[in-house]
């Protein structure tokens, strides 16, 4: 059985490998799925570029990779500008995109230094994702069920008609989110360093919301059941094993919508937070 496994796990990297052989020529692929009928998962990764996910026509996964115009190219060895006497230079492209399916398990990996991409992933509605960009205009997810785990660095996040549960992060840039539905029981996050953090929740959304807004305000139109301020601080020593004495403050504000829940926490530093009831 064993065996049988390994022989089925090469099979498909062989595949994927062929795949993005070609991705250098179309830039555009579609990737079958082990189980069509079961929920997929996606895992995108970039250094410099946008990430959008949306729901496609079919049970496979199309994933498309843009070069940004006026993107810059990797600098090339000098020695190589200047092509050798009687030959000149033939440009072959950067294929750079690599796709592996492996248990209805997708992940997509593409970025060279210096240069920006963007992905456009069409997925079946049953997909969580896992997507992480630094550089670029941010990540849109749109139309998905399942479990969202997204960060970017500088750019916003938008989630769009969604369902399931989130973990949203940016940095530098807002953070917008609207459930159609949501995983009960299951805890969220959405925090921005930097930017506005506005969320849509369905209106009979059961949940504990932990509240930080160190430069902004805090609105809803939820009917928000405020608990008393019980700060204190958390004392740790470290001294007996040679380390540090340290007291720290959570500033956080909490309460409940609908009796209470599960841990929502919103949170950022630089901007407003708006919970809004759907």
């Amino acid at each position: 059985m064993n065996i049988h496994k390994g022989i089925t796990r090469t099979t498909i990297l062989l595949a994927a490998g062929a795949l993005a052989g070609i991705l250098s020529a179309q830039d555009k692929v579609t990737v079958p799925l082990s189980a069509p009928n079961q929920p997929a998962t996606i895992k995108a990764h970039l250094i410099t570029g946008s990430i959008t996910v949306t729901v496609g026509s079919g049970p496979q996964v199309v994933v498309e990779s843009t070069k940004s115009s006026g993107a810059s190219t990797p600098p090339r060895r000098r020695d190589r500008d200047t092509p050798p006497p009687g030959m000149h230079r033939l440009d072959v492209g950067g294929g750079d995109l690599d796709v592996v399916e492996d248990h209805n398990v997708v992940t997509i990996k593409t970025g060279i230094p210096g240069r920006s991409e963007s992905l456009s992933i069409q997925v079946p509605v049953n997909t969580s994702v896992e997507l992480k960009t630094i550089n670029g205009k941010g990540i849109n997810v749109t139309g998905i069920s399942g479990d969202i785990d997204v960060e970017c660095t500088n750019g916003a996040v938008v989630l769009t008609n969604v369902s399931g549960s989130a973990v949203a992060h940016t940095l530098n840039g807002s953070l917008t989110a609207t459930f159609d539905k949501i995983t009960a029981g299951k805890p969220m996050s959405f925090t921005s360093l930097n930017g506005k953090v506005d969320v849509t929740l369905p209106g009979d959304t059961k949940a504990r919301l932990r509240l930080k807004s160190q430069n902004g305000a805090v609105y809803s139109d939820f009917d928000v059941k405020m608990e008393p301020d019980a700060s204190k601080p958390t004392v740790e020593d470290g001294r007996g094993q040679g380390g540090r004495y340290r007291i720290r403050m959570d500033r956080s504000v909490y309460g409940s919508i609908n009796g209470g829940g599960p841990e929502y926490l919103f949170q950022t530093m630089n901007g407003d937070i708006l919970i809004h009831k759907k």
